[in-house]
């Protein structure tokens, strides 16, 4: 049982760490770097397409390997599936060149992401509310301040010019913010997952994998 959790711990990890070089290798190919000209969609268009296919559900796998490690009561399970799923129709389900996603593709692409980039943070959120007090207050900063990204994301998409660079281009840049503190939120789960201790497991299951960890 302990074996089985690390093996659950150790491939966790390496998806979180994998998502973050595979982040740098679609700006390298796509030679878009952060913040890309448009949007982070259009890294998943043309031959290198798969790439970003690649980066988004290895990134969005980490969180539900490492709650098979350390599980957690509540929706956090529901919330990361939710996302997972979503992550896997923005990785599949390509949107429109240019940005304006007016095809029904595109439309649906863009519902997936919406999924992922809501639903992964809260779920993270969730899980990390079992962790170690100073990780749970640093998991709600980071999910706060995905929410402000994600609200200017929104008043981007509506005109508004809330970087003072355009409105096409702030919204490029507060979605791709809004990725970053998602990609943190997962770095941080990966990193502290071990201070993970809900109620349930204290004493039982929990317990003897922290003393193996440990040893």
């Amino acid at each position: 049982m302990v074996e089985q959790r690390r093996s659950w711990l150790v491939a966790g990890r390496g998806c979180a760490a994998a998502g973050w070089i595979l982040w740098i290798l679609v700006q390298a190919v796509a030679a878009d770097p952060f913040p890309p000209a448009i949007s982070l969609s259009q890294y998943g268009l043309g031959g290198t397409g798969w790439l970003f296919s690649v980066w988004v559900v290895v990134l969005a796998t980490s969180p539900l390997l490492l709650l098979r490690y350390r599980p957690v009561p509540g929706p956090a399970r529901w919330l990361l599936v939710a996302g997972y799923l979503g992550t896997w129709v923005m990785a599949v389900v390509r949107t429109d060149e240019g940005g304006l996603q007016q095809s029904t593709h595109a439309k649906v692409h863009m519902a997936g992401a919406a999924a992922a980039l809501v639903f992964l943070p809260l779920g993270i959120a969730f899980v990390l509310w079992y962790a170690a007090r100073a990780w749970r207050l640093l998991s709600l900063l980071l999910v706060a301040a995905a929410a402000a990204a994600g609200t200017l994301v929104l008043l981007s998409a509506a005109g508004y010019d809330t970087a003072g660079i355009g409105a096409p281009s702030s919204w490029a840049l507060w979605q791709a913010s809004l990725v970053v503190l998602e990609m943190l939120l997962v770095a941080l789960y990966a990193l502290v997952v071990h201070t993970v201790d809900p109620p349930a497991g204290r004493g039982q299951q929990v317990a003897p994998v922290q003393s193996a960890i440990h040893e």
